[in-house]
């Protein structure tokens, strides 16, 4: 048995857009929220010199194949990391990259300043969140070595690590691409 709806209706219009609207809030809540800021913030460290003005969230899948893959090669290479931690050379620039939850929102932030205990790492929030409020740009963070989101440095005006930063930028249009590549201090190859 069917139900007939005068479509003109709007009351069910409006309840319609309103459904849409909270499918479309679900939907972003469901996703994960890694920053772009996080590669601007890397920029800092190495001597950009001032604050990035905009440091745009883009929401990725928690299921995102792609994503977790390179998550999980920041994860399995952090003895790269913690080895060039330990004998830096000039202007290197380290950062780790991690999850901040609060309560169903998750942003991965990147953490400058970095020391590493033998365990964790230790650093300085350098992104303002937009989805969690639990921390702030400049707090004092930690976070266990095993569960980092991702790693970088600068050596040669090369990024190494920054595999986060790789997916995002490979997901850019040729034109973004090339103006991301424009604005940063380093070289992806």
């Amino acid at each position: 048995m069917g139900l007939m709806v005068d479509t003109n209706d709007a009351k069910l219009q409006a309840a319609v857009t309103r459904l849409r609207q909270e499918a479309k809030e679900r939907a972003r809540k469901a996703m994960r929220s890694i920053q772009l800021g996080s590669i601007l913030a890397l920029c800092v460290v190495v001597g950009c010199g001032k604050r990035p003005v905009a440091d745009p969230v883009i929401p990725v899948s928690a299921d995102d194949p792609q994503m977790n893959a390179a998550i999980e090669k920041a994860r399995t290479t952090v003895p790269t990391f913690i080895n060039a931690l330990r004998a830096p050379k000039k202007n290197a620039g380290f950062s780790v990259k991690m999850a901040f939850i609060d309560g169903k929102h998750t942003e991965h932030m990147c953490l400058d300043a970095v020391r590493y205990d033998g365990k964790q790492f230790h650093g300085t929030v350098n992104n303002d969140p937009e989805n969690v409020s639990n921390v702030k740009l400049g707090d004092q963070a930690s976070i266990d070595a095993s569960k980092i989101s991702d790693w970088m440095y600068i050596e040669n005006r090369k990024l190494v690590g920054g595999y986060t930063i790789r997916v995002l930028r490979d997901k850019l249009t040729g034109k973004e691409r090339e103006e991301f590549d424009k604005g940063v201090p380093f070289i992806v190859e």
